[in-house]
């Protein structure tokens, strides 16, 4: 390895230990915001009936922060539900008897207060049709709107720890290649700058 390159090529591993850190601060605190936002569907949530009114693709367009143009598919059911009921998600056993949205009305001002938007993945999407129910938690007063119960219910943090591990594993990797490269270097650098004993000098 040059020896003029040892100190940049240490500093290099030195950065990319600091990126895997912070991907792994990242991973971190997007488990702590989803698992605070199931919390409070937990103990919060009412849950009711919902049922597919509309279905609709569309595509989210977003720039990056380099410009560049990133698109994605997305698949949202409208549904009519009941942001009133009664039934406290911790409550909720399985029972088939769950509150449902009243008649429409046919006043569009009066029928929007129980309609809401939901996202889906593409899979839920394919196996859903208009006229179909499943069951929603909402958390009044939230301006979140409706959840389905499997999200709420089956959702694990689990599922961030092997991209945090991954990422603390790199980092580790990373800061001790580049420690070594550096303590190298500045060994041999120590070592030049040393004079040279001077034969008789001690006698």
């Amino acid at each position: 390895m040059n020896a003029n390159a040892r100190p940049w090529i240490g500093l290099v591993f030195k950065c990319c230990a600091a990126l895997a850190l912070i991907i792994a601060f990242v991973f971190f605190m997007r488990m702590q915001e989803d698992q605070s936002f199931i919390d409070r569907y937990r103990a919060e949530g009412t849950v009711s009936r919902a049922v597919v009114i509309g279905m609709e693709r569309d595509t989210l367009a977003t720039t990056t922060r380099k410009g560049r143009s990133r698109t994605t598919d997305i698949q949202v059911l409208t549904v009519r539900f009941n942001p009133k009921s009664g039934l406290k998600y911790a409550d909720y056993t399985g029972q088939a008897d769950i509150p449902s949205a009243p008649p429409a009305t046919g006043n569009p001002m009066t029928d929007s207060e129980f309609s809401e938007v939901i996202w889906v993945s593409n899979a839920a999407f394919e196996t859903t049709k208009v006229g179909d129910s499943f069951v929603v938690v909402d958390t009044p007063y939230s301006g979140d709107g409706p959840e389905l119960i499997e999200g709420i219910r089956d959702f694990d943090p689990a599922s961030y720890y092997p991209g945090i591990v991954m990422s603390l594993a790199a980092m580790l990797v990373f800061a001790v290649i580049g420690w070594r490269i550096s303590r190298a270097s500045a060994l041999r650098g120590a070592a030049q700058v040393m004079p040279l004993p001077v034969p008789g000098a001690s006698a």
